[in-house]
């Protein structure tokens, strides 16, 4: 799949590396394409092209700017033209604090500043640590996932897999009020608690045999 990544920070950088491994053709969208940072990119195997130039080589669209970047960003790739957008942003405000949340998430604020794109919330719920290795001994992290369009979930759905974590479905993108709470548990529980980066959630189940839950799209 050919996937344009808007942020070249760790978490777009991390999740690119990845989906290098997993076979899939990469594309940093960035502002100043040429620049020292891009070339090593390229040199890593990725492709690097200005903001609108790498979504129009995309299939999908996975947005890991910072929060306070998003809209920027969003503003300056133009017009989606029904790409998946898959949004790994929080809406982390002053002291780790939720800037959206409770009434309205960013993942809907998402939607609206692209609403060319079909936005899924996803990769936003863990540390980079487990975006690099999801594994846990036998066990995978789970990634959970929420958007209105099956399309671009299944896309969602299929990515997370390819990094090696067990994705789960979580509803309508009105659930992104839920999932980003939850990333904002995993901050505090390694970074303010102290657990540490090296801890993952993780979706546990008892039923009956042959009768698994729908964990897909």
């Amino acid at each position: 799949m050919k996937i344009a990544i808007i942020g070249a920070g760790n978490v777009g950088t991390t999740l690119g590396r990845g989906w290098l491994r997993a076979g899939h053709q990469v594309t940093y969208g960035a502002r100043e394409p040429d620049s020292a940072k891009a070339q090593t990119l390229g040199q890593q195997g990725a492709g690097v092209r200005a903001l609108r130039a790498a979504v129009e080589v995309a299939e999908v669209v996975v947005l890991a700017t910072p929060w306070s970047g998003a809209r920027e960003a969003l503003a300056a790739l133009g017009n989606l033209a029904g790409r998946p957008l898959l949004d790994a942003t929080n809406p982390i405000g002053p002291g780790l604090s939720l800037a959206v949340g409770h009434v309205d998430s960013g993942g809907e604020q998402i939607q609206r500043w692209a609403p060319s794109a079909r936005v899924v919330k996803v990769f936003n719920t863990t540390g980079l640590e487990n975006m690099a290795d999801p594994r846990f001994g036998s066990d995978a992290a789970t990634m959970f996932y929420c958007g209105d369009d099956a399309e671009a979930c299944r896309v969602a759905h299929g990515l997370a897999v390819d990094l090696g974590f067990e994705a789960v479905a979580a509803g309508p993108l009105r659930n992104a009020r839920l999932l980003e709470p939850l990333g904002m548990l995993w901050i505090h529980l390694a970074l303010v608690q102290g657990h540490g980066r090296g801890i993952a959630l993780t979706l546990q189940r008892r039923g009956a045999p042959g009768s698994p839950p729908r964990s897909g799209p």
